[in-house]
């Protein structure tokens, strides 16, 4: 009998994503508490494209399990990998953590499939997390994991372009070693004004692509800069990012996509969870859904400092002992990204 399942008396219960389900017949196999481990990367058979209560859609690799986690990956969502609809009745803390997920596995986690159950996660190499909103107790929310780049989408105007939560997503890159892009979205709105908002990120080190959506500009040199990598497209609701991949991909199926509330000015969600689809040249995109608020986990403030490049060098002519906080003489204080710097600090 493999490891990772048993017989279970009647008057046992399962507990997945939190949730208490009905106890199983005395007959029935399940997945053992505590008993499904890490895996390594060559160990899995599929990547997971999407998460369901209790089950997620894997793209099984058409070459079987063993295959590397590459090969495995542009498999699964280029040569037409089957996708499958599996369970997974185990414990986020089973693979060694000491803070429950909200899911044991994410968009993006290379698993072993046995039957129609996930029964093994892959190491993963990085993931974007946040802490779980609206959760009483300690609880992360893994949105996508084992990226090669992060797209930061925000808007120019509708909603107005805000620093603040794309340098929080910037600094969840720089933590798990992912590289950053900002994308910034809906310039067929602008009108030649005052500077852009966004012209210093290149000189922090991160590349800047203006597209529309709408209009098409921009798609195809972003697309180019993306070919062949795992992307998570991420940003402040009502960006336009599932409209933006729509342009990508050429995908009118890809779900809807939300008109700006008129109450708010803020964005209504019309992604609902990140789901993975195939891009172009072996790509594969995740659409993730728009987030009001995104708290950073395991980012020290000691550390904080050295997720922003373009401050960090500018720290060195600071006089001995400045906290780069409120001192009037700081070096920082010009710099267009201090306050973003500031306000995360004191989050932390």
């Amino acid at each position: 009998m493999p490891p990772w399942s048993q017989n279970s008396g009647p008057e046992e219960e399962e507990w997945a994503e939190g949730l208490k389900l009905p106890a199983r017949r005395k007959y029935a196999k399940r997945i053992v508490k505590g008993r499904a481990v890490e895996l390594e990367a060559a160990a899995g058979n599929g990547v997971v494209a999407e998460i369901f209560p209790n089950q997620a859609a894997v793209r099984l690799d058409t070459c079987g399990t063993g295959s590397s986690a590459g090969a495995g990956r542009t498999d699964s969502l280029t040569a037409g990998g089957a996708r499958k609809l599996c369970g997974y009745r185990m414990s986020a803390l089973a693979f060694g953590g000491n803070v429950r997920e909200r899911s044991p596995v994410c968009v993006g986690d290379r698993v072993l499939v046995a039957g129609d159950v996930i029964v093994g996660r892959c190491a993963r190499r990085n993931r974007l997390i946040r802490s779980a909103p609206n959760s009483r107790d300690p609880l992360l929310h893994v949105i996508a994991a084992n990226i090669d780049c992060l797209v930061v989408v925000s808007a120019a105007l509708e909603p107005e372009f805000s620093p603040g939560i794309v340098d929080r997503f910037l600094v969840a890159a720089s933590s798990q070693a992912i590289a950053p892009l900002l994308c910034v979205n809906k310039t067929d709105l602008l009108s030649p004004g005052p500077p852009k908002a966004w012209a210093h990120y290149p000189e922090a080190g991160v590349p800047v692509v203006e597209c529309s959506a709408r209009s098409g500009s921009g798609a195809e040199a972003l697309a180019a800069l993306l070919r062949g990598k795992t992307v998570a497209f991420c940003g402040h609701s009502g960006v336009g990012k599932t409209s933006l991949l729509r342009r990508l991909l050429g995908d009118e199926a890809l779900g809807r996509v939300g008109e700006l509330s008129g109450a708010t000015g803020m964005g209504r969600h019309t992604t609902t969870g990140a789901v993975m689809l195939p891009g172009a040249g072996g790509s594969a995109w995740i659409d993730t859904p728009g987030i009001m608020n995104f708290s950073l986990v395991g980012v020290e403030r000691s550390a904080l400092l050295s997720h922003f490049p373009e401050l960090a060098r500018a720290a060195a002519a600071c006089a001995e002992g400045c906290l780069h906080d409120a001192e009037p003489a700081c070096a920082l204080r010009a710099l267009p990204r201090f306050p973003s710097y500031r306000q995360i600090r004191a989050s932390l």
